[in-house]
């Protein structure tokens, strides 16, 4: 397990930062200057001559220098008829402290009818993002959810559970690390399947998302006998009921199958991507 965090870990830095600004302000591009204020806020407004405007968001940062002090000095001995001789010269030195401060602009030009033409600076550095219902996402990505499960021999539902978490390798497409634990009863009693998986994830549209991966499971029979740890295959769907910027509360339903036992929820997740 904790070799596929690592992995995940590392895939979260492989999609962001410039690569996914680049993208954010060109989704902008052809949307309406309305639409954009409304999401980022009004900006400065400044006038071009050709009827078009530029509006401007920026922040400010700081950086910082220490104090420093310095101490040189050289010298040198003799013996002479009349005695030792001897140099020194020194000299101290002294840097105070600086702070810097770099201001950082996002500036979108618009149109004379009022659209979008471009998108230049640094989006995700000021806290921005894509336009509303843009199939785009990045960084890392994680998400829990909370159902209903049941297995092959136990097919009366019981509270189960599942979790994932990873990076994105392009604005749809994702490396996940993924868990289920998933419950059921039967006449023979309750039995019980996990599942760890390591596969991609990919976002057909905004608000759907897709998994497949190939998983180790462990299940036990009804009764909580007989454990056997199996290959298998995990699988996974999701709708978006609510999205916000990166926030998510969707639909969920996960089925794994193994070489002797299967087993799925349907539950509610949240989830940050």
């Amino acid at each position: 397990m904790r070799g596929w965090l690592v992995i995940c870990a590392v895939c979260a830095g492989c999609y962001t930062g410039a690569r996914a600004t680049r993208d954010i302000n060109a989704a902008w591009r052809g949307r309406t200057a309305t639409e954009l204020q409304a999401r980022w806020g009004t900006g400065t407004v400044a006038a071009m001559a050709d009827g078009g405007a530029t509006v401007t968001w920026w922040r400010t940062s700081r950086s910082y220098t220490l104090p420093a002090a310095s101490l040189s000095g050289e010298g040198d001995l003799a013996v002479g008829p009349d005695g030792v001789e001897g140099r020194f010269d020194g000299a101290v030195g002294w840097r105070p402290g600086q702070v810097y401060r770099t201001r950082h602009d996002l500036v979108a030009t618009v149109d004379a009818a009022g659209r979008i033409v471009d998108v230049v600076g640094p989006t995700l550095y000021l806290g921005k993002g894509p336009p509303p219902g843009a199939n785009l996402r990045w960084g890392t990505i994680f998400g829990l959810h909370a159902g209903a499960g049941a297995l092959d021999d136990a097919t009366s539902p019981l509270p189960s559970l599942g979790l994932y978490i990873g990076g994105m390798i392009g604005p749809r497409l994702g490396l996940v690390g993924s868990y289920a634990f998933v419950n059921g009863t039967s006449d023979d009693g309750a039995a019980m399947g996990h599942s760890w998986s390591f596969g991609v994830q990919y976002w057909p549209a905004a608000r759907v998302w897709l998994r497949a991966a190939p998983a180790m499971v462990l299940t036990l029979e009804p009764g909580l006998d007989d454990p056997s740890l199996q290959p298998g295959l995990a699988t996974g769907a999701s709708y978006a009921l609510v999205r916000g910027r990166v926030f998510v509360l969707d639909l969920r339903v996960d089925a794994i199958a193994a070489t002797a036992s299967t087993f799925g929820t349907v539950g509610i997740g949240v989830n940050v991507n």
